[in-house]
Order: C-alpha cells, then structure tokens, then sequence
C-alpha cells in the first residue's frame, strides 16, 4: 500500500533529477536567439597586386666564320666577353650534336634575362672547318672568351677557356651556369698554339693557314696514304736490294709511266676540287647565316628543256604577319603542298617545290634573320614534307589559315611557258613550328 502512494510523486522525481539550473537555461535561450540573427562579416579587400609584365628581348647570337672572327674578338672601348658555341653536322659531329644544339637553343632565354650575360656566337664546323681546324675545336664545345679593354696601342691578352661537356646529358640549364657558376674558371685557361688571338700563330698571322693546311691533311682519304706508303715502303725495298745485289737498275716500263700520271692526276684533281669548295679560287666571299651562299631562286628546266621563270606570289609581304615562334623549342619543318589537279610530272613538281622552299626561305631570312626558328630547321636536318591538294580554293584556304597562325606560307606562280597555264598556282610552302603547321595540314595525304 505504501509503494502505490508514492506512484504520483513519481514523475516529479524524475523533473527534479533532469532540472537544469535557471541560469544555464536562459543562457542556452539567449545563445539560440542570437544565432539567428544576422551577423555582419567585415570584408578586407584583398591587396591589389601590381603585375608588372616585363618583355625580355632575346639576345643575338652572332654566327662566326672566317670573314668577321678577328674583328668579333678585337679589342674595343669597353671589354666584352664571348660565350660561343660549336657545333656541326654528320661529318664533323658524328650525329652526336641534336641534343646540345636544342638545349644551346633554349638556354638563350636564360642568357636573355641576364643583364650580364655575354655576348652569344654561334660556330658551325660543317660549313666553317678552315677556322674549326685552326682553332683546333671540337664539337660539340663551347669557347668563352674574356676581351678586354683597349688601353694603349699594344694589344691587350685575352683570355680563352675551352669547355667540354658530355653531349647527350648537355641541358640549358648546365650551359648557362658556365656563365652564371664561371665553371669555365675549372677548365684553366688555354695557352696551347692554337690559341685564337694571342698564339705565336696568331700574332705571326699563321693561325688561318694553318687551319688550311690541317683541314687539306683532314680531308686526304685514307687510301691514298696506303697508297704513298705502298709505292715508298716498295721503292726503298727495290733500292735496298738493288745495291746489296748490285744489279742494274731497270727502267720503268709505259705501264708503270701511265699508272703513275693516273695517280698523280687523280691527287691533283681531289685537292683542287677542295680548293675551289673553300673558296681558295674565287675572290667573291661567301655570305649568309652561317657561312652559306646567298640564297637565289635560279630558273628550272623542265622536261621539255625549255627556261620558264617562277614567281612567289606574295611579292608584296612585309613580315608584319609573321608571328614570333623563337620562344619554342619544337621541331620546324616546311610542308610543301602541291596541286594534283594540274597534271604536272615528276620533273616539273620537284621544280616547284624547290621554288616554294627557296621563296620560303627568302622571305624568312629577309624580314626575320635572327630568328632562332629559322635557324632550329636548318641544324636539325631542314625537315620537308610533300602534300596534295586537288584544287586552287583549298590551297588558297590553307594559305589563309597559316598566315592567321603567324606562319610563312608562300605560293609560287607558274610562268606557263612549258605545262601548264600561265598564272597557276602550283605550291604552297608552309613553315613554321611542327605542331601549328600540322594544325593547317594534318588533314592531307602525303604526295
């Protein structure tokens, strides 16, 4: 009886246990009233950066050869250093040139943003060997010199330092620090005979014959060492035994007469062919980027022998729409796209496709010389590919396109005095970095 008396007093057990304080529950009151009200975040404005765009102008690398080296490396008013790389082809590198050539290439933006880079010169052993041998340079290499000052009337020294590096681990940034680091200083200065302007060669004027004389011996084949050898080692045998034998000696027959004017004609004519290639029998100085001849459209024969002159059709350009590609390292290459709907032959298509690559060329070299594009196609094999188009409205579409793109696309107009109709449009060459030119033509067959 006495538990069911106390079941109403129950539930007020129960409030009494869970009673929170007054305090605490106006405090919780008031903490949910405030959070619906809206609050006013202060807004800090973000600070206003200034972006200074800086255009950094790529630096001039000068191309050394015979005819401007000396005056390159005299001594002016204020001293200059020369940072020159050297470089080659197939017979003076051995193929082993591409990779430092493209990391020369985009270590020239490095030296670009450096006020106190040297001066870039660029040597090509391929198309310069005489100053290659009389340097006594390697390829790949680099040759940093240190011009000083002219102070007085004697010519001051100047210091040079040939540096060596591996050639397929060569990057941009291991070429720059030869400058930035002076790890040239670890090579030591070179004080050898072939030392470019304070050799005894040098100051007797002997260092460009001597190069002649080393490149002539270079390009002796070996075969007709042997044969020297032979005919010596043969003609002291014959003397040797003659006189222990005492015998009389016996004349030389017409056989052995004609043999040897064959072979003395041959040598004379080998070494008088180098000769006239090194421009020993011509007055008139090679020009041109690098050491090459003035590039001219020459006029083809076709197969009917007759003389036609081709014209480019864009005469008129001023370079205004050339883009600036020099900040790429991407392989270039000319796309030469030619119209299959005209029936030209064999003969007359390559015809045109010279013009094209000549016109291309032209253009590029007259309003854009120092462009490092330009000069990427040529050490890297000058790659031309052949397309087709079957009308004059999609080359003419095609050329539109490019030149939108920056690109150098030239149209050579045909004379029409063999094939074809006066005025027709026969090829468009298209040059300019690999994947925008393929952005224009990827879509053609080859030819």
């Amino acid at each position: 009886m006495r538990f069911i008396q106390l079941l109403p007093i129950l539930p007020a057990l129960a409030a009494a246990q869970e009673q929170v304080p007054i305090a605490d529950r106006v405090q919780g009151w008031f903490n949910k009233a405030k959070s619906y009200l809206p609050t006013a975040t202060p807004v800090i404005p973000a600070p206003v950066e200034k972006v200074v765009e800086q255009k950094i102008q790529e630096k001039t690398v000068t191309p050394f050869n015979l005819s401007n080296w000396q005056s390159l490396l005299a001594p002016s008013e204020e001293p200059k250093d020369w940072f020159v790389f050297i470089t080659g082809g197939n017979k003076t590198c051995f193929g082993r040139c591409h990779q430092a050539e493209k990391s020369f290439n985009e270590s020239v933006l490095l030296f670009s943003a450096d006020p106190t880079s040297p001066n870039l010169g660029y040597l090509d052993c391929e198309s310069n060997r005489v100053l290659c041998s009389a340097w006594a340079a390697g390829s790949p290499s680099v040759s940093y010199f240190k011009v000083p000052a002219q102070v007085g009337e004697e010519r001051p020294a100047t210091a040079q330092y040939n540096v060596y590096f591996n050639a397929t681990t060569v990057t941009a940034e291991s070429l720059y620090k030869i400058h930035s680091e002076k790890t040239y200083e670890k090579r030591g200065e070179y004080e050898g005979s072939f030392h470019a302007t304070d050799s005894w060669l040098a100051e007797r004027g002997l260092l460009v014959p001597a190069g002649y004389v080393i490149y002539a011996f270079s390009a002796i084949p070996s075969w007709l060492f042997m044969i020297f050898i032979s005919f010596f080692s043969r003609s002291m045998i014959f003397n040797t035994s003659s006189k222990m034998a005492d015998l009389d000696r016996i004349p030389p027959s017409t056989t052995a007469y004609v043999v040897a004017t064959a072979i003395i004609a041959g040598m004379t004519g080998y070494f008088i062919g180098q000769g006239s290639s090194l421009g020993l029998f011509s007055s008139k100085e090679k020009e041109g980027w690098p050491n090459s001849y003035n590039v001219k459209v020459h006029q083809d024969s076709s197969d009917e022998e007759a003389e036609e002159e081709e014209s480019d059709s864009e005469d008129e350009g001023d370079g205004s729409e050339l883009a600036n590609f020099d900040k790429s390292a991407e392989e270039v290459k000319l796309v030469l796209v030619v119209r299959t709907d005209l029936g030209m032959t064999k003969g007359k298509i390559a015809a045109q496709c010279s013009h094209a690559t000549l016109a291309c060329y032209k253009y590029l070299t007259a309003h854009s010389p120092n462009s490092s594009m330009l000069r990427r196609w040529e050490s890297q094999g000058q790659a031309k590919i052949a397309l087709q188009t079957k009308s004059e409205e999609e080359m003419e579409t095609l050329q539109a396109q490019a030149i939108s793109l920056g690109l150098c696309a030239r149209v050579i107009t045909d004379a029409g005095r063999t094939q074809i109709a006066s005025g027709s449009r026969t090829v468009l060459g298209i040059l300019g970095p690999k994947s925008v030119v393929d952005g224009v033509t990827g879509h053609l067959k080859l030819l």
